[in-house]
């Protein structure tokens, strides 16, 4: 799915509006005309979700009987039977996901009442289907599904034709182009069932979110996914643990090795990457050079260290084996260090690197009516003298 370069937006196009505040979702009855301004701007958000270096989003793969799968697969029934998706069998697919994401939201409302934090934004479930290739050479539609707050440069009204039926329209606003904001868009899934344990069936975005993830009510609830991480996202992931490591083993580490130790690991993804084989974090650790005089022991304690940094899981992650053989299709980025320093009530301080300090953080800092709060959880605390 990613890396495509150009996509064929489908005719078929159609609105729900969302409200959990209301005591149904509000679905269309008939597909809504996609004004050609609006089209461009979709296809372009689109094309931007499929391309690797987009930052804010995540892989899923569908658990088996997730209603938003078999939605899918109805959809592709109708392809081998036709030829193509029906338009009645796309508008009914679209109602059913209105109707199941609109339930996924009723219920996580109620948890929030119970005391859950975080709000469910009513919003616009815009459906459609796009393709990589032309109609002629590609059948099997993309599906997408964008929860946004339509506000910027056209508005959704929602007109009732008689018979309660309700149908939604677009109208643009005059002088102003219609583009969709990444900070109006709340959710957003494209599917693709791979049918292949190694491979993803959903990419998200969910800008709540925000970096602890994609919300628990649309991609457990509503989805019904588990998370999937591809092969640069775990080398991301193990440039990434090696670089905090290095920063925890400043004292032990001199200079030097701390800089041959980060180019070691990249030098070993950028040769395994021409020669188009996998690398394994226990091939990393078997590779950092320790150059400083030390005990056997020590450096035994230090690789040991360094493994377990790379495959120990964080919270909320998962863990990494260390024969896992990760394909390298492109290198990850340099890790930019920024160090900050907190203060806090008496002259107490919070200091180190930004991203070690963000992952300690269990619930991360919310002003309140007494102060700000927050928690953080480690394995480590002791005094330095």
């Amino acid at each position: 799915m990613e890396g495509s370069t150009h996509i064929v937006l489908d005719e078929r196009f159609v609105i729900h509006a969302l409200d959990h505040r209301q005591p149904a979702a509000q679905c269309s009855q008939s597909l809504t005309p996609l004004p050609e301004a609006f089209r461009s701007t979709l296809e372009t958000y689109l094309l931007s979700l499929l391309k690797p270096r987009f930052r804010r989003k995540h892989f899923a793969r569908f658990r088996a009987g997730s209603p938003v799968l078999d939605t899918y697969q109805a959809m592709l029934d109708s392809v081998k039977r036709f030829g193509r998706v029906e338009d009645a069998i796309f508008l009914e697919a679209s109602q059913q996901l209105a109707k199941q994401l609109f339930q996924a939201m009723q219920q996580s409302g109620a948890e929030m009442s119970a005391g859950r934090p975080g709000v469910i934004t009513p919003g616009d479930l815009l459906v459609g289907m796009f393709y990589t290739e032309s109609l002629e050479l590609e059948s099997t539609p993309y599906l997408f599904m964008i929860k946004v707050d339509l506000e910027t440069g056209v508005q959704r009204q929602i007109e009732s034709p008689g018979n309660g039926a309700l149908r939604m329209v677009l109208r643009e606003q005059e002088g102003m182009l219609p583009k969709i904001s990444s900070s109006n868009i709340q959710k957003s899934a494209l599917v693709r069932w791979a049918d292949d344990p190694h491979l993803y069936d959903v990419i998200m975005t969910d800008p709540q979110g925000g970096k602890q993830g994609v919300a628990k009510f649309f991609a457990e609830d509503f989805l019904q996914t588990e998370p999937f991480r591809t092969d640069e996202e775990k080398a991301e992931l193990l440039f990434r643990r090696t670089h905090s490591w290095i920063v925890e083993q400043q004292d032990e580490l001199s200079p030097q090795e701390s800089g041959e130790v980060i180019e070691a690991v990249r030098n070993m993804f950028e040769s395994h990457r021409e020669m188009d084989e996998p690398v394994s974090p226990q091939e990393l650790v078997e590779a950092i050079p320790l150059r400083e005089p030390r005990d056997t022991v020590v450096v035994q304690a230090l690789k040991q260290s360094f493994a377990e940094a790379l495959t120990v899981a964080e919270p909320d992650e998962e863990p990494i084996p260390a024969d896992l053989e990760i394909m390298i299709q492109t290198l990850p980025q340099p890790v930019v260090s920024s160090r900050v320093t907190y203060e806090l009530d008496g002259g107490v301080r919070l200091s180190g690197d930004r991203e070690a300090i963000e992952r300690l953080f269990l619930r991360p800092p919310e002003r309140g009516p007494y102060g700000t709060e927050f928690t953080i959880r480690t394995s480590t605390f002791r005094p330095i003298l």
